[in-house]
């Protein structure tokens, strides 16, 4: 559908919708685009200067009316763990870099167990909070710039990422605040195109750097959305790596159920040496 717009608009024929945001904000270039982006969210400077994020707040899974306890942590250069709790229950994501895990306790594991490639890939761009768009190239990614369109009635910078695992992420910046509003991303998940949709509000400075602290997502034209509202983000905060090592399996239990439970035998009395023994009183006389 996108590719089709761009043809028309090669041709000069651009559709009504695309001409009246075309009006509302100028072209620019991609690299302009993303220089204003950068200066917008605090420079690249500060983006760089912070090291860990630490956010907490509140979730509610799309489809249900509960909310959950939420917790993410992000430490450079690519680890992320994400903590979901509800009712003395916690759901964990974990990435550190290179291989992730996860417990699913509503689902009956809470144990842990190793995330599938395709959740791996997903946690390991959820680590990368500067986004794509800043030092694209160094990360293996390339940027196409598809002009302008409208979200929401009002228009937007379109950018699409396509990044070094095959998955494409295409952003839309507001053309005044030069934030993004949305991303629409696309992954092969079990060999089936997936595409989901994220919404981007309520900014907020942390260190010189804004943050959303409004998320809602789902799959793409879907109503059902999940929305994470976060109350604090603390940047720069000490985080230990073993948040994002996997725990060590539970101790194995005996066939039968419950742990074995060996006693110690009681001592025994102690004994006297023979030499100390003392002597048998002689018979009585009669």
């Amino acid at each position: 559908m996108r590719r089709g717009i761009l043809a028309l608009v090669a041709i000069g024929v651009a559709a009504p919708w695309f001409a009246a945001a075309q009006s509302r904000a100028p072209a620019l270039s991609t690299e302009t685009i993303v220089q204003r982006f950068i200066a917008a969210r605090g420079g690249l400077p500060a983006i760089k200067a912070i090291h860990t994020l630490k956010m907490a707040g509140t979730m509610r899974p799309g489809g249900f009316d509960v909310q959950l306890k939420y917790d993410e942590t992000i430490d450079r250069p690519g680890s992320v763990r994400i903590d979901a709790t509800l009712q003395g229950l916690t759901l964990v994501e974990s990435y550190n870099g290179s291989t992730g895990w996860q417990i699913q306790p509503f689902q009956g594991r809470k144990d842990a167990e190793d995330v599938s490639a395709d959740d791996a890939k997903s946690l390991a761009e959820e680590a990368d909070f500067e986004t794509p768009l800043i030092d694209a190239a160094a990360k293996g990614a390339t940027i196409e710039n598809l002009g302008v369109t409208d979200i929401d009635d009002a228009p937007a910078y379109v950018l699409r990422v396509r990044l070094r695992n095959g998955d494409d992420e295409t952003w839309y910046i507001d053309p005044d605040a030069f934030l993004p509003v949305r991303m629409i991303t696309h992954q092969k998940v079990r060999g089936s195109d997936v595409y989901n949709q994220t919404d981007f509000g309520d900014y907020e400075k942390v260190d010189g750097v804004y943050f959303p602290f409004e998320i809602a997502s789902g799959p793409k034209g879907s109503t059902v959305q999940q929305r994470v509202t976060y109350d604090t983000v603390v940047a720069n905060g000490s985080v230990d790596a073993v948040l994002f090592a996997r725990p060590a399996p539970p101790a194995a239990t005996p066939s039968g159920g419950a742990p074995t439970t060996v006693q110690k035998p009681p001592a025994a009395a102690p004994q006297r040496p023979k030499d100390q023994q003392p002597a048998t009183p002689p018979p009585a006389k009669g």
